[in-house]
């Protein structure tokens, strides 16, 4: 007896003929038993046959696909596919799900699932659960939820791979019962709807969790896409028209292998910002305008250009904040901002010595230097026409010029030593001048009046 072809054993059969006991016994060897592991493995099995019908206005109904109190190692993949019948719920969903299980609920892995298809009106109707195991039967299930009032017909397709015996093909269908599920109702991968990765309720047509990788020829489609780039020097991403034919700009490094030189931000041969990470600097090609604080330790904004710091440190240069510009070479050039909460200062070099100018909040100004001004006004208040009142106290000529032989200056004008300690006020000193003045004309005319009254 031996294996033989379709048209040899079909002559065994023809009219008038007797098959043997021998070509009878090549029929057998002709084919495969199911139970053959030779043949059919027993690590893959499928189960095709399982359909059932979902009831009609009645809400929240589930059946139970019941595999046993068995071991179940490996993948199984359930798809559950419906129909037009009472209602459109055509479309399938399909699960995979990876778990290690002994009897009597001895899960040494948990089941980790994913649906790796979802599309059509079925997945409004149908939610698939995990392999769990039931205490009441004693067995473990995949429960299939209908979360819809209208009646559907469905049919399920298993397959199961394993290392141990695959378990499947002995699956059952319970009946169907009521059971209301909570929390999520629908399963949100779909290829013709939103579509989440790491993310079970996308709120975009494509919502990513995590970091996204674009190829370089990946094309675009519809509106603006990211498209991203490598090459020996650069490397990043751009944005380009749903042609591919135009480049918008984007984001990208410049340097070649592991180097950085550069960051840059729009399209590289019309960089809007760039930042070099090797010196911390940053260069904008337009205005900076911002509605905030701007803070900063260190500014350039050209080569041949002194840095610029904004300081807000009572422990740096001795000031609570301010600018401070740097040349070049390191060196301190000026400073203009606060010495502490009442006083602005601007100086050179540094804080100690170089203070050219300071202003206190009480109105006091300190000059180090020479003052230059087109024009310059001093109010003061009072004036000196108090010498022309009647009643004023002129000194005698004679008191006058006693007092000088004495003091060495005019009364109630600071000596030279008073004008070197303590400076001077310049209102102060220009009002005493007026009053010398005043009085040294008052002097002139009793003069003129003691010649006129002389005899020729």
């Amino acid at each position: 007896m031996a294996k033989k072809d379709i048209p040899e054993l079909k002559e065994y059969f023809k009219a008038g003929k007797r098959p043997t006991e021998s070509q009878f016994g090549d029929v057998l060897d002709s084919f495969a038993h199911l139970d053959d592991a030779n043949v059919f493995s027993p690590h893959y099995k499928e189960k095709s046959n399982l359909r059932f019908v979902f009831p009609e206005q009645q809400a929240d109904q589930a059946i139970d696909i019941l595999l046993g109190n068995v071991i179940i190692h490996g993948w199984v993949e359930i798809e559950v596919a419906g129909f037009f019948n009472f209602q459109n719920s055509v479309g399938t969903i399909k699960k995979q799900i990876v778990i290690g299980a002994f009897n009597d609920n001895y899960i040494w892995r948990p089941p980790v699932s994913r649906i790796i298809e979802a599309s059509g009106e079925i997945v409004d109707n149908i939610y698939l659960s995990d392999i769990v195991w039931d205490d009441v039967i004693k067995q473990y299930k995949i429960t299939i939820y209908h979360t819809s009032s209208r009646g559907n017909d469905y049919a399920v397709r298993m397959v199961h791979h394993s290392t141990t015996n695959a378990v499947v093909d002995k699956a059952i269908l319970s009946d169907i019962y009521t059971n209301p599920l909570t929390g999520q109702r629908k399963h949100y991968v779909h290829y013709n709807e939103n579509v989440g990765i790491k993310t079970k309720n996308p709120g975009a047509p494509l919502d990513v969790q995590g970091r996204i990788l674009f190829d370089i020829d990946s094309p675009a489609v519809g509106g603006v896409a990211i498209r991203g780039y490598e090459t020996m020097w650069a490397r990043g991403y751009n944005f380009v028209s749903s042609d591919g034919t135009q480049n918008t700009g984007g984001f990208g490094a410049v340097g070649v292998q592991n180097k950085i030189n550069e960051y840059y931000i729009g399209q590289y041969e019309n960089r809007v910002v760039t930042f070099n990470p090797e010196n911390k600097q940053s260069s904008f090609g337009g205005n900076i305008n911002t509605y905030g604080e701007v803070t900063s330790r260190s500014q350039r904004i050209f080569d041949y250009s002194p840095t610029i710091y904004l300081d807000r440190s009572e422990n740096f240069g001795g000031y609570i904040q301010g600018i401070q510009t740097r040349l070049s070479d390191g060196t301190n050039n000026w400073f203009f901002g606060n010495a502490h909460a009442d006083t602005f200062v601007i100086s050179t070099g540094s804080y100690n010595e170089g203070r050219q100018l300071v202003i206190n909040r009480n109105g006091n100004a300190a000059f180090q230097g020479k003052v230059e001004a087109k024009d310059f006004v001093v109010s003061a208040t009072p004036t000196a026409d108090h010498v022309f009142a009647s009643d004023y106290n002129l000194r005698e000529i004679g008191d006058l010029e006693k007092f000088i032989s004495e003091k060495s200056h005019l009364p109630e004008i600071p000596s030279a030593k008073e004008m070197t300690d303590s400076g001077l006020s310049v209102g102060d000193f220009q009002i005493k001048l007026l009053q010398k003045i005043e009085e040294l004309t008052l002097y002139i005319i009793s003069l003129k009046k003691e010649i006129d009254l002389k005899p020729n």
